[in-house]
C-alpha cells in the first residue's frame, strides 16, 4: 500500500503502531536512534524485523537533515516519539525532543508532500480544571515541564492544520497495556498499586486509555488529514476500583486533595531524587479532574475501544510475564475469564 515514516517506533506505542501498520498493509520505515531495541521490541507483538515491509532509519527527531533524509519517498508520516517524565530536570529535555522534534517531522513530512501525517499527542496538552475535553478543546496553560512541552508541540501541529497541512492530531490519556519495553508511567503504576506502594490518590480523576486502542486511532486517522481524535478509554477517580474488580483483591484507597499531595512530593520533586515520590506535576494532572469526551472518535473512525477491565487484565497478565509482579499480586487476573464486550468511554 503506503510506505509509512514512523518517529519512536521502538517504543511503547511506536512498536504497537508498527504491527497495526503492517496489518493494514503498509511499509512502515522506523527512524530510531537505536536499531537494535527495534529487533527485541517488536518480536513480543509476534512482528520479525526481518520483515520486508519494515525500513530501520537510524536517526534523531532533533536532526533536521536525518529527519529529512527518513521521510524521503514516504507517503504518510506518524510522529509518535516524545520524551515523557515528571522530573523537572527534564525540562530542556522534553523542550528540545518534544518540541523541536515535532516541528522537525511535521515540516519534513509536509516539505514531501505526505497525503497523511498524525500528530501523537496527549490530553495532557488540552487540561482545564473540570472541564469535559472532546476535539474541540483549546489547548491548556501547561502545570509543569511535561505538560508545557505537550502543549507547546500539540501548537505546532495546530499551525500547520491551520495553513492546510494534512495533519492529523490524536489525543490519548494515560496509555496502559501489554508488552512495555520501558516500562512507563501508567503500566508502574498499576505495578505499585497491585504492590501496595500506592494507598493514596490525589482527589479527580484521569482517562486511561489501551495502547492497541491507540494504535488503531493513529492509523484510522492517518486517512482523516486534519482532524483531531481523543482516543476511547474509561475516566475514573482512581484505578483501584477496576483493579480490585479484576484481581479480586482488597486495595486499600485514601483520595487525598493537592494540598495534603504536594508536601509529600515536593522534596523529591525538587532534589530529584529517585528515592523520593516526586510526580508532582502528575499528580496535578490527576487533580484538575479532566473528563474525556472521544464520542466524536466512536462516531467518526468506528472505534469504541476496549473495557478498562479487559485492558488491565491484559497489562496484569503481562506484569507477571515480564517478572514485575508476582501471580499472588496479580490474583485472579491469570484465571481464564471470556472476554467482555468493547466499550465506549463515559
Amino acid at each position: 500500500m503506503s510506505r509509512v515514516l514512523l518517529t519512536g517506533a521502538s517504543g511503547f506505542l511506536g512498536a504497537h503502531t508498527t504491527a497495526r501498520l503492517l496489518d493494514d498493509g503498509h511499509t512502515v520505515r522506523g527512524l530510531v536512534r537505536t536499531p537494535e531495541r527495534l529487533r527485541d521490541h517488536l518480536r513480543p507483538l509476534g512482528v520479525d524485523i526481518e520483515d520486508p515491509r519494515i525500513e530501520v532509519f537510524q536517526g534523531d527527531m532533533t536532526d533536521a537533515s536525518a529527519v529529512q533524509a527518513a521521510v524521503a519517498d514516504c507517503d504518510l508520516a506518524v510522529h509518535a516519539a516524545a520524551t515523557f517524565s515528571y522530573r523537572r530536570r527534564d525540562e530542556k529535555r522534553m523542550r528540545d525532543e518534544n518540541v523541536l522534534g515535532t516541528k522537525n517531522v511535521l515540516d519534513a513530512a509536509i516539505a514531501e508532500g505526505c497525503r497523511g501525517i498524525v500528530q501523537v499527542s496527549s490530553i495532557a496538552a488540552l487540561l482545564h480544571k473540570g472541564a469535559v475535553l472532546d476535539h474541540r478543546s483549546l489547548l491548556g496553560a501547561g502545570i509543569g515541564p511535561y505538560t508545557t512541552s505537550k502543549v507547546e508541540s500539540e501548537r505546532v501541529a495546530r499551525e500547520r492544520q491551520q495553513a492546510g497541512a494534512p495533519v492529523a492530531i490524536v489525543n490519548p490519556g494515560g496509555i496502559i497495556g501489554p508488552h512495555d519495553p520501558y516500562l512507563g508511567e501508567s503500566n508502574a503504576v498499576v505495578r505499585d498499586i497491585l504492590r501496595g506502594r500506592l494507598p493514596t490518590w490525589p482527589r479527580g480523576g484521569l482517562q486511561w486509555v489501551d495502547v492497541r486502542d491507540t494504535a488503531d486511532v493513529i492509523a484510522a486517522a492517518l486517512d482523516r488529514p486534519g482532524g483531531r481524535f481523543l482516543v476511547p478509554g474509561e475516566n475514573v477517580a482512581a484505578p483501584h476500583a477496576r483493579l480490585s474488580e479484576v484481581t479480586g483483591r482488597r486495595l486499600p484507597l485514601m483520595l487525598l486533595p493537592m494540598g495534603v499531595i504536594t508536601p509529600g512530593v515536593l522534596p523529591g520533586y525538587l532534589t530529584g531524587w529517585s528515592f523520593l515520590p516526586g510526580a508532582l506535576e502528575g499528580a496535578r494532572v490527576i487533580s484538575l479532574g479532566t473528563v474525556a469526551d472521544p464520542s466524536s472518535t466512536v462516531n467518526d473512525l468506528g472505534i469504541s475501544g476496549r473495557t478498562l477491565q479487559d485492558s488491565l487484565r491484559d497489562t496484569i497478565r503481562w506484569l507477571v510475564e515480564a517478572g514485575h509482579l508476582s501471580p499472588k499480586q496479580a490474583g485472579r487476573a491469570l484465571t481464564p475469564e471470556a472476554p467482555s464486550p468493547r466499550a465506549g468511554a463515559m
